[in-house]
Order: structure tokens, then sequence, then C-alpha cells
């Protein structure tokens, strides 16, 4: 019998740790496909954070290695610096990369250190329980805003594409087949472009389903109001020009 599909070699054997309706999961896979794709599993290094994104390491069947929190992008930088053949790919939630790990996100991306950063935002804190966060949208409630978010949201995709440096920043979400594709597009194009020296910045827009009262079956629709509330899917900037 013909096999139409098997697990990405990229992709370990390891069940997923991931609560069940979380997006994590289909984006770490999309991820394998991709390195599987491009025939670069043993030039891939997946440098990963403190929080719900540190559980890629179990699901990486290549080099990882753990940053301290917030250092994802200076820790792929260093990799990348030593070692220029590897493909690295920085993977940060939102309480890294865009709160303790704000400096590191800014001047990598200034620099346009030649690595991928891949920025998972589901608007929390979610492994600590739900906290309000730098992403969290203006009157968002959370365990720590129960009259709701008084500040609005940090949006790292349109900040960083005022810098030079950086080749190519989107946004991308999993919530649906159509934007499955375009996630799975965009990682492919950061990861051919790192390949010719250059930065690129994918933000993937993810739905806690544990701390936010969200149920994994309306996440999907959760996810689509939030883009349309606040967080436009799209690419702001591509083979260095803004879009």
């Amino acid at each position: 019998m013909e096999c139409v599909y098997k697990r990405p070699e990229a992709l370990s054997a390891f069940p997923s740790m991931f609560c069940p309706g979380c997006h994590h999961a289909i984006l770490i896979k999309l991820i394998a496909e991709v390195i599987d794709e491009m025939g670069i599993r043993e030039r891939s290094v997946l440098c990963s954070p403190i929080g719900c994104g540190g559980m890629t390491v179990l699901s990486a069947n290549f080099d990882t290695v753990f940053s301290l929190h917030g250092r994802v992008p200076s820790t792929g930088a260093a990799i990348k610096m030593l070692n220029p053949e590897s493909v690295v790919m920085c993977y940060q939630g939102d309480g890294d990369a865009a709160a303790i790990g704000t400096a590191e996100t800014i001047h990598v991306a200034r620099r346009g250190d030649p690595v991928t950063v891949i920025f998972v935002n589901n608007g929390v804190f979610g492994m600590t329980g739900g906290q309000v966060a730098p992403t969290s949208r203006l009157n968002d409630w959370t365990i720590t805003s129960k009259k709701g978010n008084p500040y609005r949201p940090i949006h790292l995709p349109e900040m960083l594409a005022t810098l030079e440096e950086p080749d190519y920043i989107a946004r991308c979400a999993v919530n649906k087949p159509k934007n499955i594709i375009q996630a799975k597009k965009a990682i492919r194009h950061a990861f051919e472009r790192q390949l010719e020296g250059k930065y690129s910045f994918i933000e993937v827009l993810s739905a806690c389903v544990t701390t936010t009262g969200v149920k994994a079956e309306n996440s999907p629709e959760f996810i689509d109001q939030i883009i349309a509330s606040d967080f436009p899917l799209g690419e702001f900037k591509r083979d260095g020009k803004q879009v």
C-alpha cells in the first residue's frame, strides 16, 4: 500500500506535551515539515525558551538548546556566528520575546543577525497561569487584570519593520487550513532567506486554551476575533522592503 503521509523525520516520536487545542503543536509540526522538505535537518538548531515554548525540545528530532529567559535571539545569534552553516530558529513566546527579552528581540533585529525568530503570541503568560502580558489586548480579562487590561498591546512585527536590517517580517496564524498553508510558506521563506544571510521574524497567533477560558473547539474563532480586532495577518517586510 502506498504511503500518503508519515511523521516528518524532523519531528520526534515523543508524545506532545502541549495542552489539547494548543497551537504550539501545529506550529512545531509545520517547522519539522519545512526542515524535511529543505533537507536541512542535520544543520538545524532550535533555540528554545523558558515557558510553554520550551517543550518544543521534546518534539524536535534535531539539535536543540535551552536559553535563559528572554535571551533566545542572543543565543541563536551566537550559535550562528560560531557555526555559520547552521540553520538557527529562535522559538519564543510573548512573555519571552515581548517582556523580559525585549532588548534581545530589538537588537538582534537591529543588527540583522542571520537567524529566524518564530514568536508565538497567545496574549498571556501561559505556563505561569495566564497573567496579563505585553501582548494582551486592551480590556482583556486575565487572572491579573480582572477588571480588564488597561493597556494597549505591543505589536512587534510592525515595530521591527521600521528597522533597516530585518529582511522578512510577517504575522501568521495556524487556526484554519488557509492560514496554516500561509504560515508554512512564511516559515520556508524565512529559512531560505537565512541561507542567504538574512534575518527574519514571524509572529504566530495562538490561543491558550488552559488559562483564558477559551475552549479548544472555539479557539479557531477566537483567533479570528484577535486578527480582526488588533493583530492583522500579513507581511510587513519582504526582501528588506516594507510591504
